[in-house]
């Protein structure tokens, strides 16, 4: 019941009120995009916008009469979209939201028509000079996966961009972390979360489970911090037989450079890896002879080490944004590969223009290398251009470009998705719109 119980917590502070927060940043999670854009923190802002969309390569857990994948090919229609973001300060706290939802509609398949939504909040709240508190809520249903790259959350167990297949998922998670400071140069952390991950598809496999960590940050000076920590994961996957619990340790330094606007992370450390479930195999021909078939199904269990590390370096402009990120680790998987080993890395350049102009680049990279199932390394590549244009007060010309390719080691599976996105938007406020 933790998962269930944190999911609860985090999700609740959407309605705490606190009393601008400046509570420790913590190492081990790194600097907190959400409601940020362009690298510096929004006032609260909406926007609606209605877009012409033209999707290809969409991947359905559907098979045509030949037994291969069902394909829609390219699908033309349009998309009506609302969302929030931003951050507001208190006296003594702060509250980080990033909201996004659409309702899309296909001309010529509206089987393929759906609603996407996700929401991140999280609540800053510092109790005294020493202690402060912070709790974080994530919600979120999406169908299409190019949707889920674009959903702003940091950190966690949920991965809403490495889906294998666009199937209706549905997320949820919360947690909280206490920071407490014994002195000027040292924080200790404590804190935990839970989550769960339903699938609509009966060929895809949930997991729901929870985290549990504690850190000791010691700043060497105003620049340099220097860090261990821990942590435990478990994940239980309810419509099959399995379950892993992951014990990791790390050991980090971050240094601020250029009057703190760079700022690099490193962390390296491993993880211990206990994982069981069931797996295929070929049966004995004498007993297969005799049982009239021949393969069958047997559990396992695995005790493995792997290391884990992060690296990541931030630049801050006046109104723009550098950063680039690479993590390996493990993560609970995407619905097909269970518990894996994971590799991520990222880049991307934000510009919220003083009048006018917003424009922003990212990519990204991600495998998945199975510790259970025997199934080829699962590879994505993605990326995407965005920008808006303010044409009169609170109007504005927004234009997106998303691209996808997925590929399977030991198999000749590769498929390729895109998204081309036009459309006006409707934003109060003097600052060009950014949907990220």
């Amino acid at each position: 019941m933790f998962y269930r119980l944190t999911i609860l917590a985090g999700l609740a502070a959407s309605v705490v009120m606190g009393q601008g927060y400046q509570g420790p940043s913590i190492l081990s999670r790194g600097s907190n995009n959400v409601g940020v854009r362009g690298g510096e923190e929004v006032d609260l802002r909406f926007f609606a916008s209605v877009d012409g969309i033209y999707d290809t390569g969409l991947l359905p857990v559907a098979s045509n009469a030949s037994g291969q994948i069902a394909t829609p090919g390219g699908l033309i229609g349009v998309s009506a979209t609302l969302g929030a973001y931003g951050v507001h300060n208190f006296k003594r706290s702060q509250l980080a939201l990033d909201y996004k939802g659409d309702y899309r509609h296909y001309n010529q398949n509206s089987s393929y028509d759906g609603s996407d939504q996700a929401l991140t909040l999280i609540y800053g709240y510092q109790k005294s000079r020493r202690l402060s508190v912070e709790m974080r809520g994530v919600a979120g249903t999406y169908s299409n996966s190019l949707f889920g790259n674009s959903i702003p959350y940091v950190g966690g167990a949920v991965t809403t961009g490495q889906a294998l297949f666009d199937n209706r998922s549905s997320f949820f998670e919360g947690g909280m972390d206490v920071n407490y400071s014994p002195s000027a140069r040292m924080i200790l952390s404590a804190g935990g979360e839970g989550f769960e991950v339903v699938r609509q598809s009966q060929a895809l496999v949930g997991v729901h489970g929870y985290s549990l960590r504690g850190s000791v940050e010691r700043k060497l000076s105003a620049v340099t911090s220097i860090g261990a920590f821990y942590d435990h994961n478990h994940f239980d996957y309810p419509k099959a037989f399995g379950e892993s619990n992951i014990d990791g340790i790390s050991f980090g330094v971050t240094r601020q450079f250029d009057r703190k606007r760079l700022t690099v992370r490193l962390l390296m450390g491993g993880s211990m890896i206990q994982t069981e479930g069931v797996q295929p195999v070929q049966l004995d021909p004498l007993v297969a002879s005799i049982l009239g078939v021949s393969s069958g199904e047997q559990a396992f269990y695995q005790k493995l080490f792997l290391p884990r590390g992060e690296f990541s370096v931030n630049r801050q402009f006046r109104r723009a944004n550098l950063r680039g990120e690479y993590k390996r680790g493990v993560n609970p998987g995407n619905g097909v590969y269970l518990t894996s080993q994971e590799e991520t890395a990222l880049g991307g350049f934000d510009y919220t223009g003083v009048r006018k102009v917003s424009i922003g680049i990212s990519g990204t990279y991600s495998s998945y290398s199975s510790l259970g199932q025997t199934l080829g390394k699962y590879t994505q590549y993605g990326g995407d251009v965005h920008g808006s244009v303010t044409i009169v007060k609170s109007l504005r010309v927004v234009v997106a470009y998303y691209q996808r390719k997925q590929d399977i080691g030991l198999s000749n599976f590769t498929n390729d998705a895109s998204r081309v996105q036009f459309g006006l938007a409707f934003s109060p406020g003097t600052i060009p719109l950014s949907f990220r």
